[in-house]
């Protein structure tokens, strides 16, 4: 029989208490700094920072002075205005712009939809408001100084409507509307397709503008997703000639400039074709896009899977899963999961980078911008021409970031 052991006695013989009675000091609350408190510790705490501060502060007011003075008064806007629709869809044809436009009403429905489904909810603060409330005057100031016929406006105050009134669904169907919301998504570019060449549409070699852009980064990006991850997956393989092409294929791309493959794709695709077969340009600067962006998802998901601990394989192989459902069910979502903020940076890159279609003669957003500020009449308002087109890609680029960022939140990237 064993002893029975009072810890209380053994506590006390050594001197020490059994519990600690102090009593617990709790950190008092952080008091929030006043504007004048915030002020003083952060750019005023010292001579230097001062002196700083307040040289800073001249400069730029005086650089944002001049910015809105010359954007405001100086800045001939006129060359975008005469040219805002080769700017946006090139030498697409007037009448067969109602393709364009029915695109646009597509994804609006199903933005809207989506948004009211997610369940957020902009949040209103007093300094959301004010920038909500300046970027509303700004762009609505940008449509009444760019915009000319009540067509084109009924057009383009359908797009926020549609909005408005698809968010509004969304929230109200929200369970259901979830299954064919991805099913509507799935749809949206074929379906894009169709309405832009389909029936009679209108051929690629007339597409341009900011179209051009968004269409051949869409394909890029929706088709080089999944071709990345099997490439990924693929480097990894224990099979020494599937792995082998993987790294080859791999390397040789990221290797080269885009730029070189664009002119390859030009000159060296048709050649590369079965004897009849004739892809129109833009399709093959689509391929090019597609393979050149594969390969660097590729790397960027290689990285996600290294990342996953070995642990997990172990624990998936316990459950009896086959190796596609170990990869399909366990690691791939985690590997994906932590890319996140790095397919998204590619992608945004790879949106830019369609301005380099501008080497073959094509009329993208930047070419246009470039040769609306050629013409006789616009001689010299190449800074304004230019700054549009960079205000459009600015626009989609930041878009896809506060995308990114939010996706991120959900999904507790970075957290534990």
């Amino acid at each position: 029989m064993r002893p029975r052991v009072n810890l209380q006695e053994d506590v006390d013989l050594v001197g020490l208490p059994l519990e600690d009675e102090r009593p617990v000091e709790v950190a008092p609350a952080r008091v929030p700094a006043t504007p004048g408190e915030w002020i003083r510790d952060n750019l005023f705490s010292s001579v230097f920072n001062g002196v700083l501060t307040v040289v800073t502060g001249a400069l730029a007011l005086y650089l944002g002075y001049q910015v809105l003075r010359w954007i405001l008064v100086t800045a001939e806007w006129a060359v975008v205005k005469a040219n805002l629709r080769i700017y946006m869809i090139g030498r697409f044809p007037l009448e067969e712009a109602w393709r364009v436009w029915a695109s646009v009403f597509l994804v609006a429905v199903l933005g809207g939809l989506s948004f009211g489904v997610s369940g957020h909810r902009l949040r209103w603060t007093l300094r959301k408001a004010a920038l909500r409330a300046a970027l509303a005057a700004l762009v609505v100031g940008a449509l009444v100084f760019f915009l000319d016929g009540p067509r084109i406006w009924i057009l383009t105050g359908s797009v926020p409507v549609l909005l408005a009134a698809s968010l509004k669904a969304g929230r109200a169907g929200y369970e259901r509307l979830r299954v064919p919301l991805w099913i509507g998504w799935g749809l949206a570019f074929p379906v894009v397709m169709v309405l832009l060449r389909g029936f009679g549409g209108v051929p690629p070699k007339l597409w341009g503008g900011f179209l051009l852009n968004v269409v051949v980064a869409v394909v890029a990006i929706f088709l080089s997703f999944p071709a990345g991850v099997l490439l990924a997956v693929g480097r990894r393989s224990s099979l020494r000639a599937v792995s082998s092409f993987c790294v080859g294929f791999i390397e040789l791309i990221r290797g080269v400039p885009l730029v070189t493959l664009i002119i390859a794709g030009f000159n060296l695709l048709p050649l590369m074709l079965p004897s009849g077969m004739d892809l129109a340009l833009i399709v093959r600067m689509m391929l090019i896009f597609t393979i050149f962006s594969a390969a660097y998802v590729a790397e960027i998901v290689r990285g996600g899977l290294q990342g996953i601990p070995f642990g997990q394989y172990e624990a998936a192989r316990a459950l009896g899963l086959s190796t596609t459902r170990i990869l399909a069910l366990v690691i791939l979502p985690q590997a994906l999961r932590s890319t996140i903020p790095a397919m998204i940076s590619h992608f945004i890159s790879l949106f830019k980078d369609t301005s380099l279609l501008a080497v073959l003669a094509i009329t993208e957003l930047l070419r246009a911008a470039r040769r609306a500020s050629a013409q006789l009449e616009f001689l010299g308002a190449k800074k304004e021409a230019v700054l549009a087109a960079a205000v459009l890609f600015w626009v989609v680029a930041f878009s896809m970031s506060r995308w990114s960022q939010r996706l991120e939140r959900r999904l507790g990237v970075g957290e534990r």
